[in-house]
């Protein structure tokens, strides 16, 4: 063989051997997140109807991370079954980081033991990417009730054992427990008128079918300035700015009483840990935009954003204190 030349066969084997070293290092190590990520529209799935509180808190959040990512992020409303069906469709979904979902004290924590057995586990098939939002909900009553403070309806409904009507988010919502843990720590008896949508309760509240309702202030706070309902007291520890002058349940009657709904994003298990932080950071960002903290304010929500671990964090804290009260409550999914 001449000097300076390579025989055809040596040449093949030393290709053969490279491609194989390159092959053994691709399946080594794991593969980056596309820089370019994300290269299309992402889907946020809200497991509650159009125009409900969660609905109208997240659209201005939606329209912030979409010009932070730089791709339209258009939200899917998937309701029913206390937000199972949405969250399983996050749950499933391909993680890649297109997908991602709302997840609250219900979905999270509340169904843990409300329902026997879920079609998603909240601690295997998901992945928390941030805490966003956190607000206060208002005990309210239709407008010709004759009360027109929280004791006042708290004596009118001991003297009338089972007949005063409380309407909830559905059987097992945050809703529905708060009304409990009022009853247990008042002694009081109401009769509970379980719906599938704020609108519908508070559409038969204002037609008089309906004497009380708790739901989430964003979601009945038109109702109240128009005077069509009447607020009688909020379930958070301090006062609300959009209603000041309705009194917290602490300050009331019932000392240290508290129950705020809180909310965040999550995505599928599996997703990639540059996705999800990316996805904290456009979340975060999001939240501080002048156009969120505007309407944010106008609808009595706190932003609270937070780090992947802490809205973790929050979760497992959460589950045992509802666990207790669905026990409490005796109730239980049919």
């Amino acid at each position: 063989m001449k000097a300076g030349f390579v025989s055809t066969s040596s040449y093949r084997f030393a290709l053969q051997t490279l491609a194989a070293l390159a092959m053994a290092v691709l399946c080594a190590a794991p593969l980056p997140v596309r820089a370019e990520w994300p290269e299309r529209p992402l889907k946020l799935i809200v497991p509650y109807t159009a125009g409900s509180g969660v609905d109208v808190a997240l659209r201005p959040v939606a329209e912030a991370m979409a010009r932070e990512l730089g791709k339209p992020v258009g939200i899917d409303n998937r309701p029913s079954a206390g937000g199972i069906v949405g969250t399983t469709l996050v749950a499933t979904s391909a993680p890649d980081g297109y997908t991602v979902g709302y997840g609250n004290l219900v979905t999270l924590a509340i169904n843990r033991s409300f329902y026997g057995k879920l079609p998603y586990d909240p601690e295997k098939d998901i992945e928390p990417v941030g805490l966003a939002i956190g607000n206060a909900y208002v005990v309210t009553a239709r407008k010709d009730l004759p009360v027109n403070t929280f004791a006042e309806l708290i004596a009118y409904a001991r003297s009338r054992p089972g007949k005063v009507v409380m309407g909830s988010l559905g059987i097992g919502s945050a809703s529905h427990l708060a009304g409990e843990l009022i009853q247990a720590q008042t002694g009081i008896s109401m009769l509970h008128a379980p719906y599938k949508s704020g609108a519908q309760a508070l559409g038969d509240m204002v037609n008089g079918q309906v004497d009380v309702l708790i739901d989430n202030i964003s979601g009945v706070q038109q109702f109240i300035a128009g005077k069509q309902i009447k607020a009688l007291a909020v379930t958070s520890l301090q006062r609300v700015p959009v209603l000041p002058n309705v009194p917290t349940i602490d300050e009331s009657s019932i000392k240290g009483f508290e129950v705020v709904a809180w909310g965040g994003l999550i995505v599928p298990a599996g997703t990639p840990r540059p996705i999800i932080r990316k996805l904290n950071a456009a979340l975060n960002k999001s939240l501080a935009d002048p156009a969120v903290v505007k309407a944010y304010a106008a609808l009595s929500i706190e932003a609270m954003p937070s780090t992947p671990a802490a809205f973790t964090s929050l979760i497992q804290s959460e589950v045992p204190r509802w666990a207790a009260s669905v026990k409490r409550a005796g109730i239980k999914a049919d």
